[in-house]
């Protein structure tokens, strides 16, 4: 998933925690690549009219990263983690200012997006708050649905960033697809 060696991520994830602002920078210039892959992996199937782009999301990443303090990052996985989260948000916050206008409409939610990147924002917008609710019921499998949903990393991948088996993906997987189903239909069963 990245471009440079092990251990040169390693090192400049390192040197950024600890302050190193240009090792953030090589940090990001080492995985762009990737990072614009996930984007417009992500946003291949947006609806016409789009506004937010790919180069645009990897740039907003890259704002919030840099906007302030170095974050503590212990390792690719935490990284690649922290990518995922950041990129929710973007989205999210974007589906946001996108449906401004719409408040007050009760959308009917489909549930056969769970498979594919692409959500209507208004679904987008729901996803996001039952995917907070999931959360604080298992972290870790909120953090699979994060991982393959906002980055779109397949199951191998997700079980190398949070040091779990591909077996244990799956099921997490499962689990919260179907959680998601119930609670996007109005049901409120939990685990």
């Amino acid at each position: 998933m990245d471009n440079a060696s092990g251990g040169d991520l390693r090192t400049l994830l390192a040197r950024w925690s600890e302050g190193d602002r240009e090792a953030g920078n090589q940090l990001v210039a080492a995985v762009y690549p990737d990072l614009r892959r996930l984007a417009a992996h992500y946003l291949r199937d947006e609806a016409p009219g789009q506004t937010l782009q790919p180069t645009a999301l990897v740039n907003e990443l890259y704002l919030r990263l840099f906007s302030g303090d170095a974050p503590e990052v212990r390792d690719r996985a935490h990284f690649f983690a922290l990518i995922a989260r950041q990129l929710r948000h973007i989205v999210i916050d974007h589906a946001r200012k996108r449906n401004a206008e719409k408040r007050g409409r009760g959308a009917k939610v489909p549930l056969d997006y769970l498979d594919f990147p692409f959500v209507p924002d208004e679904d987008l917008l729901a996803l996001d708050f039952e995917l907070a609710e999931l959360e604080k019921l298992d972290a870790r499998a909120a953090r699979v649905v994060e991982l393959r949903f906002f980055s779109g990393l397949h199951d191998a991948e997700i079980a190398q960033v949070l040091g779990i088996s591909v077996a244990t993906v799956k099921r997490d997987w499962e689990f919260a697809r179907a959680w998601l189903f119930r609670r996007m239909r109005g049901e409120k069963r939990e685990r």
